[in-house]
């Protein structure tokens, strides 16, 4: 068959006419997490992107980036990778450092997000403990990750362990350049997971949400396709939403009564 044909009939074209019927509502999760950061900036507020990169959201999004940006009164953003970091589109305020390690005083930031950073951590519990400390009694951190229970990102970890690196690059190529596919741990990928790192650094959870892929992995092939799209509809709702594609979760920074303070126990 032609490969137009097969495009307009078995392959990619007829995947997005199935997903046009299946999932007419079906959003990108990208959108719906910087949506969800807008919602915490109602205020002026210090806001640390933690594993910044080279961008605050995906591509096509700049529209929404620029509106989270004008809206935080300071923004920084912290990475490594001091390549990606010296061209990011948004940040003016840039740090080249460990997220285990953070350059700043104790209480410095009242929102601090972390997105699709998590899954590359082989530390996570070094990672919480410095978050926990250069956040501000009261403010916000907000992790976005992928979860170890949907069949992609299981596959994703069974194929790590059982295919060469250089394979398994291709299966998961999706634009990216190599140099911007990190190595993959999944310590801090799934609702319990995170909980417990929390906890560990008295954060308290302050909401989770499930998000599904925005597109089938199996796009390609249409009649493969179709299940998958049925499988990713039925993710939308509970409760199999927890076999969702990515995670979004939570946490505040409680505020504490001074030790010894009499009036406060009264």
């Amino acid at each position: 068959m032609p490969r137009p044909l097969w495009d307009e009939w078995m392959g990619r074209k007829a995947t997005r006419r199935l997903a046009r019927k299946i999932l007419p509502d079906l959003r990108w999760n990208q959108e719906i997490w910087g949506e969800t950061v807008r919602e915490q900036l109602t205020s002026p507020v210090r806001w640390l992107d933690a594993g910044c990169g080279w961008r605050l959201l995906d591509k096509d999004l700049d529209p929404l980036e620029d509106d989270l940006v004008r809206r935080a009164g300071t923004v920084v953003g912290v990475d490594l990778d001091l390549p990606h970091l010296g061209k990011h589109v948004n940040f003016s305020l840039r740090a080249c450092a460990s997220l285990a390690a953070l350059p700043f005083a104790d209480a410095s930031f009242d929102l601090i997000t972390c997105n699709m950073v998590a899954e590359h951590l082989p530390d996570p519990s070094a990672i919480f403990q410095e978050i926990s400390r250069v956040l501000a009694t009261g403010g916000v951190f907000m992790v976005h990750t992928p979860n170890t229970r949907n069949y992609l990102v299981f596959a994703n970890i069974l194929a790590k362990k059982l295919l060469p690196r250089d394979l398994v690059l291709k299966l998961v190529h999706d634009g990216r350049e190599e140099e911007d596919i990190y190595p993959t741990y999944y310590r801090a990928n799934s609702e319990r997971a995170l909980r417990r790192l929390g906890d560990s650094v008295k954060l308290q959870p302050h909401f989770v949400r499930f998000l599904t892929q925005p597109q089938p992995y199996t796009r390609f092939f249409a009649p493969a396709a179709f299940f998958e799209l049925l499988f990713m509809r039925a993710t939308m709702t509970r409760p199999l939403n927890r076999f969702a594609a990515t995670i979004m979760m939570g946490f505040r920074k409680p505020y504490t009564k001074p030790a010894g303070c009499a009036a406060c126990a009264a």
